[in-house]
């Protein structure tokens, strides 16, 4: 074998082991001055440390590094022992901060003093930074809950998501940012072309794989309970109990069901209005019952009486009445027919009795 040709095989091997690997660096500062320690750089989909960084008064000390893929990384410090505070002394706990993308070139990071870390410098610094600065205008142009403001965030997030399939900024939308503006038929697509793109990624990840499975199992059931069809029973066991959602729907009245929960701030802003709602039209057809979801049943229980809530509840539900239903997020009503069927779903505030006033003809 000549000289050339064995250069020729090094220069193969070099290049071969240097595909899909990408090259960082991190610089700047985490936005704590008084900060002096060692920090943990975590992947948090494969949820294990990649390598660590020193920060002398704030300022990162920068560090080079190499890694198979983008990275979605927590910074954590390792001491444990850091206390963030002014003027009253803290109990000593770990402090970790935000989430960065690590990916080719140089990351640039600038803490935002305890509240989350932006980054620059690199091509997904830019792309997250644009998605940012989009979903604001958004939020800024459109009034909140209007079509209009939803079909803009639905194109935002399609388009990214879509360009991001193969990595896992595309995987962090869909989780955190899909399951709260895209429709169910739109999610599960995406997530299906995630999985086409980047199925090998997901599958190495085990509590990836069950939250992407959960959530695309609860839009389904979304799916199957949009207005006009019927109702879907379930089954709850309390104390002893069963209590099942056929208990009430499908029984020739008609059955508003507000799925809450003790710890949540809007749904106890809305329960007066269910309230005032289930005071007028139960003389007149109506039943109201109320689903506590992922809540302890002491502390659902308590709520009721604190609230004066004077209709039925079915307690300690969990999940199983949320995923029956595909709810991501509370408040949340439908408005069962008297056969069972659904009519209505995410009423809330004036939209309730507008809808009741139409169906019992009430013009006051």
């Amino acid at each position: 074998m000549n000289k050339q040709t064995i250069i020729t095989i090094f220069l193969v091997l070099v290049t071969t082991a240097g595909q899909g690997q990408i090259h960082y660096r991190l610089e700047g500062n985490i936005g704590m001055p008084k900060f002096t320690g060692v920090m943990e750089i975590k992947d948090v989909l494969k949820q294990q440390s990649i390598d660590t960084i020193k920060v002398v008064n704030g300022i990162i000390t920068p560090k080079e590094g190499t890694l198979p893929e983008m990275a979605m990384c927590l910074l954590a410090d390792t001491t444990k022992t850091f206390v963030q505070t002014d003027s009253v002394p803290q109990k000593k706990s770990k402090l970790t901060l935000g989430t960065l993308f690590i990916d080719n070139g140089t990351i640039k990071v600038e803490g935002l003093n305890g509240h989350g870390l932006q980054q620059s410098g690199t091509s997904i610094s830019n792309e997250i930074a644009a998605f940012n600065q989009r979903m604001a205008e958004i939020q800024r142009e459109y009034e909140e809950e209007s079509a209009d403001r939803k079909s803009a965030m639905t194109a935002l997030l399609c388009d990214v998501i879509s360009r991001h399939s193969n990595d896992v900024y595309g995987i962090y939308l869909l989780v955190n940012e899909g399951r709260w503006y895209l429709e169910a038929a739109k999610w599960i697509e995406l997530h299906n072309k995630l999985i086409r793109d980047n199925g090998e990624y997901i599958s190495k990840t085990p509590y990836l794989v069950d939250d992407l499975k959960r959530t695309k199992a609860k839009l389904e059931n979304q799916l199957t309970t949009v207005v006009g069809s019927k109702f879907m029973d379930f089954a709850v066991e309390y104390n002893g109990k069963t209590t099942r959602l056929s208990d009430y729907v499908g029984r020739g009245h008609y059955v508003l069901v507000d799925f809450w929960a003790s710890w949540c701030g809007a749904c106890r802003v809305e329960i007066p209005n269910i309230i005032a709602t289930y005071n007028k039209y139960k003389g007149r057809g109506l039943q109201v019952i109320g689903i506590a979801v992922s809540d302890k049943p002491e502390a659902t229980l308590k709520a009721v009486e604190e609230m004066k809530i004077p209709y039925p509840q079915i307690i300690n539900s969990q999940k199983i009445a949320s995923d029956r239903y595909g709810i991501t997020e509370i408040p949340e009503t439908i408005l069962f027919a008297p056969d069972g069927t659904i009519i209505a779903r995410g009423l809330r505030g004036e939209d309730i009795d507008k809808k009741l006033k139409e169906i019992f003809n009430d013009n006051k």
